[in-house]
């Protein structure tokens, strides 16, 4: 711990409060001492089989600073005085009062104390524009850079072309993985920024989507390929049980230990339209970049819009050829995702004129922009075209979604399936299109069935909240006929 070369001297009086503000200015000369969510914090070593490696260094974690350590660092930082009873013009050393520690540790503010955004282990990019890669606290960001090995420097003034090289070595080092377009090159190319990048963008981020075709089976190496490239292997697991349906304590979890990045694990079983949407709810994008598989067949026909998305298609044998990762060190592909990032932003962040993408301005401008500023595809190009349906149950839920708009000038409050089935029973065979072919997949039987009305509205429940064609399908309400069901208009 530094201390000032005067150690203050504080006299114990009747203003508590008064005392209390002496003792927090005393502990700003403690190096160990910060300021997180509320709480002070201090950073811990723990334990870490890699920290035996040459050049690395322990692993850190955010820690609530135990009260009998506050005390500590309180009779460090000050003298502390009472004055003698014999003599109040006299004051005599004493212990600090417990009452100073437990005010002080109550507080929720501690001005002069050192704030911490974020513990990170390895070099990111600031708001600024400019690297952060210097160990320890940084007064600009409230970042503390525990690096976990050592990483060659990032140049200060990179140019295009630099950005364009480095370009060509992060995606060289992912040369076996059968991308489906060069669109898909692109995003993944945008999810290798995302994660040094993630605190300049200071806003949400989107969700990062592994997506194997038929008969591909690439998820799991992409995204463990990614994790070497941000130096974030071992990859932190979340399930998502424990997700959701609130997802800040995996997300304080992660950030307390400096993990950037997390594989959500299960995550197409509850649909990851619905695990993002959770996300930006809880603002859990912010400072983590979240990654999932999924499997084409299985996927949401909206997700594209809401999600950074990387196709990939089959491939000979087992498609894992680790020979062009494993050439390239990770320190190197670190550093030129960051030489991208950092070139654009000393040419200005150029405007592109790219398509806005709703909620991801911040993203775009940050990491989209230099993606394609060093010479590849818009990332999220498909974001503009209307998704392509990629099964027959897609097409269906379609059919569904958009059909059930067809009865909404009858029900503009929402209708139940009963509602809905005699309405298409009274109407000529040409009317309602769309709803009639979603009911004969779904349902087919009579209309008038009961069998029909409770298969139908199993599908409304389970495709509650899907998007097509700008309509999404909610609940409107319940009551003695059941759930009405309606539609409402979407951006």
């Amino acid at each position: 711990m530094t201390l000032p070369a005067v150690i203050p001297e504080i006299v114990v009086g009747f203003d508590e409060e008064a005392v209390a503000n002496a003792g927090i200015a005393a502990l700003a000369a403690c190096s160990e001492l910060f300021t997180h969510g509320g709480q002070l914090v201090t950073l811990v070593p723990v334990p870490d089989l890699g920290a035996a490696l040459p050049g690395a260094t322990p692993a850190l974690q955010i820690e609530r600073l135990p009260t009998p350590r506050l005390r500590e660092l309180l009779s460090r930082s000050a003298r502390w005085l009472v004055p003698r009873s014999d003599d109040p013009a006299e004051s005599a050393l004493s212990h600090v009062p417990s009452w100073a520690v437990s005010g002080i540790a109550a507080r929720r503010e501690w001005p002069g104390l050192r704030p911490l955004t974020a513990l990170v282990k390895a070099p990111v990019l600031r708001p600024d524009g400019t690297v952060l890669e210097s160990p320890g606290y940084d007064p600009v960001t409230g970042l503390y850079l525990a690096p976990h090995a050592p990483h060659p420097r990032v140049p200060e003034h990179p140019t295009q072309a630099d950005a364009r090289a480095a370009a060509e070595v992060l995606l060289a080092s992912v040369r076996h993985i059968p991308f489906a377009t060069p669109v898909d090159r692109a995003a993944w190319l945008a999810m290798a920024l995302t994660t040094p990048a993630r605190f300049a963008v200071g806003a949400a981020s989107p969700l990062c989507i592994i997506e194997d075709g038929g008969k591909s089976w690439w998820a799991e190496e992409v995204i463990a390929d990614l994790a070497v490239v941000v130096g974030a292997a071992p990859l932190a697991v979340v399930d998502v049980d424990d997700l959701l349906p609130s997802p800040r304590r995996p997300f304080d979890a992660l950030r307390a230990t400096g993990e950037p990045v997390a594989r959500i694990t299960n995550g197409a079983a509850m649909g990851w339209r619905r695990i993002h949407e959770a996300l930006l709810r809880a603002r859990a994008t912010v400072g983590v970049v979240w990654f999932g598989a999924a499997r084409r067949s299985m996927r949401d026909v909206e997700l594209t819009r809401q999600a950074l998305t990387v196709r990939c298609e089959g491939g000979e044998g087992d498609g894992h050829d680790h020979a062009a990762r494993d050439e390239a060190d990770p320190g190197t592909l670190l550093v030129a995702a960051l030489t991208i990032l950092r070139a654009y932003q000393a040419a200005g962040c150029p405007d592109l004129r790219l398509p806005r993408w709703p909620g991801f301005e911040r993203w775009s401008q940050v990491v989209r922009g230099a993606v394609v500023w060093s010479g590849l595809p818009d990332p999220i190009s498909s974001f503009t075209a209307e998704p392509a349906l990629t099964s027959a149950t897609d097409a269906t839920v379609a059919d569904l979604v958009v059909g059930w708009s067809e009865l909404m000038p009858e029900f503009p409050g929402g209708c139940s399936t009963r509602q809905a089935l005699d309405a298409l029973n009274r109407a000529p065979p040409e009317a309602y299109p769309r709803l009639r072919r979603a009911v004969a997949v779904f349902a087919s039987g009579p209309l008038n069935e009961r069998s029909t009305a409770d298969r139908i509205g199993r599908c409304l429940t389970r495709y509650r909240d899907e998007q097509h064609e700008g309509w999404a399908l909610v609940l409107a309400g319940s009551g003695n006929q059941g759930n009405r069901w309606a539609v409402r208009s979407v951006p």
